[in-house]
Order: structure tokens, then sequence, then C-alpha cells
């Protein structure tokens, strides 16, 4: 038989700090972007400089990550998929091969597979595939070759990602 003392509290938790609920939100975008923590504030430190609000450039930034495109343009099923899709090297930009998830793409890229790549079985019936895949507004499919191209800028509210990015802002400024 247990007793008073050896019994665990099952008393109310204290509600979460302004601080706390701002890590969380943090952890929660490192989280979704496959991102470190450096990665952010760099990331942050470039929306800071940038001429727009800092929160939508933030994001913006994020977005336009290539390992990100690849997932928003439905070439893979999560974002650690296209990272390493990304990493192994199965795309070019603008005709250039490149093996870093982290590069940002700028309005006009066009991403491909690279040809060599596109006979792996993960892209064979890839016309079939993607003709049923919701592709991001800002990037435009290019089934035909195997790609995308950048069309436009992503926006805080077409990212979707449901973390509440002013309380990270907030958070990365102190």
């Amino acid at each position: 038989m247990n007793t008073g003392a050896q019994q665990q509290s099952r008393g109310r938790r204290k509600p979460k700090s302004r601080y706390g609920a701002q890590l969380e939100e943090k952890q929660n975008l490192k989280g979704i972007y496959g991102i470190e923590e450096a990665q952010l504030k760099n990331y942050y430190q470039a929306a800071k400089k940038s001429n727009e609000e800092t929160g939508p450039a933030l994001v913006e930034r994020l977005e336009r990550r290539l390992d990100n495109a690849i997932y928003r343009a439905g070439l893979a099923s999560t974002r650690a998929q296209a990272r390493q899709m990304a990493s192994h090297g199965l795309f070019s930009i603008n005709g250039r091969p490149v093996n870093i998830p982290s590069i940002i793409l700028h309005e006009g890229d066009m991403v491909q597979v690279k040809e060599g790549k596109r006979k792996k079985s993960y892209f064979t019936n890839f016309d079939k595939r993607m003709q049923n895949t919701k592709v991001a507004e800002w990037l435009e499919l290019d089934v035909k070759n195997f790609g995308f191209k950048v069309v436009g800028k992503p926006s805080i509210d077409q990212a979707g990602i449901g973390v509440a990015i002013q309380e990270i802002v907030e958070f990365l400024s102190r």
C-alpha cells in the first residue's frame, strides 16, 4: 500500500510562462523544417536585415530552401525525404548539380531531377504520380522535364505551418 509520501503529486500543472510558450513555438518551427539552432538564427538575422516584416521574411526564407521546395512541389512525401534526396545529389538547379538541401531558391530558378537519376525506381511513373499532386502556388510543376520552376514568393499564409511566427520572432530577438 502506498503512503502519501510515496505517491506522485497529482495537482494541477502550472501554466506555461511566456518564455516557455515562445521556446516551444521555436522548437516546433525547427522540427517542421528540420533545421538546427544556428541555421534558424542565421535565417532570422537575414530576415531582420531585409526590408520586409521580420516574421513573414523568416518564413519566406525557410520555404525557399531547396529541400522544402522539393517537398512543396510534391517530389517527396516528407521534408526529411526531400532533404535526403537533395543531399544525395538527385537534383540540379538551372542545370548545375547540387547536393546542399539548404540552398535558397530564387524566382526563375528551375529545379530538375538529374538526367542520370531519372531511371531510379522512385521516379518511375513520375508523370502519373504527379498528376494528382498538390503543388504550392509559388511553384510551377514541369512533369515533362522532371522538375519545377520557382514562379513567385511563398507567403506565410501559403506555408500553413501552424506556429505563432510573431512569438518566435520575439523569442529570437532577445
